[in-house]
């Protein structure tokens, strides 16, 4: 063979060889974390300490294969992948939906009008009494008799003062048009060819187009497409229809953009909002803006301009949840090693009380009715899940480690339903998961907040790698909805 011949073999040889060890080396890499990333552009939304990763110890109990056949091949899955796209937000609701027939004639759907409401009428003075009780937060609310005592006199003189009328007491022509309703301007007749069917809502992350899916037939349908990019963070009314976009602007700044689905035009909210929050009912929303003072705390009604500051501070770094009509609870903003305190802030006379406070760490989510709150706590083995009760002022472990940003808590206000991680990388909690220096593999989770029970529902590592946040229930709490922190997309897990 001429030496010139061998020469090229050798050659191509070597260069083969080459491709396919680093075709080889790369297929090793663990890509699940980039510990050399830097902080993400969204940390501008709620901004943590730094991180490190250290070694890792276990966090969970260890789980056996679920759904697992003996060939390995999974025979059943509880979990379900409704996106393939990242999402800004999601909802449940109760959506309307054509009833199939016969007839090929194509059917609109209903119509939303704003009426005011009959105050001569029992039914019209409960509605009025309703709106009182969530406007002005009242504790205990009016009951709702359609019967206007003293107290639904009183209730209606503040009404008035909030609003700027004249006050009287009485639903007279210049009150009257402050008490309006939805309701639908189809016949009775065309009502029928409707039906109310389970479903979530949600924003496209990427452009800001909202979708929506029929649980009972998954059926998936885009309902606007309004394009807005890169949101962030969106967040429904009680009703699905009207969204506040959350997003960076061209110059770093944080915007929100309040719009509805079918009017000509939106509303910006104030510049970079720090923090945002609904009310129990999602008819209203509290967020958080810095001044030269400190921070200001304002809430308004979705679709509507009516705002009303009810907290100001000197210090500007919270978290807030809207637990109960009246109650807002401020979490001072978390950081590894530094100890956090929870208050609750009474939005009718604004007054803000302390909770408890020197926990390192501390991240919080409340119970419904306000009487529970599962908190984490940064220790040297990671974050530890814990449970106070605001009654007893007493605390509970429950020895699990997670953190409440990954939990919901059942109707019931006992139950909790978490993303637990298998394995926890690093002690430097939250601020290494918020930032994405560290992701988790979940196993769920039933938990009995009193007696601290716990039984596992499902294992992700079984069968897609899930980190959970951003949980919520549907109303018969048989599923539960969750966003995959590791690429955002939206998923659901049969609980039942």
């Amino acid at each position: 063979m001429p030496r010139k011949t061998i020469i090229i073999f050798i050659s191509v040889f070597v260069i083969v060889g080459a491709i396919v060890l680093v075709f080889s080396l790369l297929s090793k890499k663990d890509s699940s974390v980039d510990e050399t990333a830097s902080t993400p552009w969204y940390q501008s939304f709620n901004p943590f300490g730094g991180s490190s990763k250290t070694d890792e110890i276990t966090g969970g109990e260890t789980i056996n294969d679920q759904g697992q056949g003996q060939n390995g091949a999974t025979e059943y899955s509880a979990f379900y992948q409704i996106t393939d796209f990242a999402i800004a937000g999601a909802t449940f609701l109760e959506d309307l939906r054509p009833i199939n027939n016969t007839n090929s004639e194509v059917i609109e759907e209903p119509v939303q009008n704003e009426v005011i409401i009959n105050a001569n009428t029992k039914e019209g003075r409960k509605e009025i009494q309703a709106i009182l009780n969530s406007e002005l937060s009242l504790e205990p609310p009016l009951v709702l008799d359609g019967s206007f005592g003293k107290l639904a006199i009183q209730a209606i003189k503040d009404f008035q003062k909030l609003k700027g009328v004249t006050i009287t007491g009485k639903i007279d022509a210049e009150t009257a048009p402050l008490f309006t309703k939805t309701t639908e301007t189809i016949g009775a007749q065309e009502k029928e060819r409707f039906e109310s069917i389970p479903s979530v809502r949600y924003v496209e992350r990427m452009n800001g187009h909202i979708h929506k899916m029929f649980l009972d037939t998954r059926i998936k349908e885009k309902i606007s497409n309004s394009t807005i990019p890169s949101i962030y963070e969106a967040i429904f009314d009680k009703s699905g229809q009207s969204v506040i976009y959350r997003y960076l602007s061209s110059d770093k700044s944080i915007s929100s953009f309040m719009a509805t689905l079918g009017a000509e035009k939106g509303e910006f909210l104030p510049q970079d909002i720090t923090d945002l929050s609904v009310s129990p009912d999602k008819t209203k929303f509290f967020y958080l803006t810095e001044n030269s003072n400190g921070v200001v705390g304002t809430i308004g009604i979705f679709d509507k301009p009516t705002r009303s500051v009810v907290f100001n501070s000197s210090f500007t770094e919270w978290l807030s949840q809207w637990a109960t009509i009246q109650k807002i609870f401020l979490t001072t903003k978390p950081a590894y090693g530094v100890n956090g305190s929870i208050f609750i802030l009474n939005s009718t006379n604004k007054t803000i009380t302390k909770l408890f406070g020197g926990v390192s760490g501390l991240t919080t989510l409340v119970n419904p009715n306000g009487t529970l709150i599962l908190y984490s706590n940064s220790t040297e083995t990671g974050p530890k899940l814990g449970i106070f009760d605001i009654e007893k002022h007493s605390i509970r472990d429950l020895k699990l480690y997670g953190l409440p940003e990954k939990c919901i808590w059942g109707q019931d206000n006992t139950t909790l339903y978490c993303a637990l991680p298998n394995v926890i990388t690093g002690i430097q909690y939250p601020d290494s998961w918020y930032q994405g220096l560290v992701s988790f593999d979940d196993y769920f989770v039933k938990i009995d907040a009193l007696s601290g029970e716990t039984s596992t529902i499902a294992n992700s590592k079984n069968e897609t790698s899930i980190d959970a946040t951003h949980l919520f229930l549907n109303n018969t709490e048989d599923l539960l909805f969750f966003t995959n922190k590791k690429d955002s997309t939206l998923w659901s897990l049969k609980l039942k």
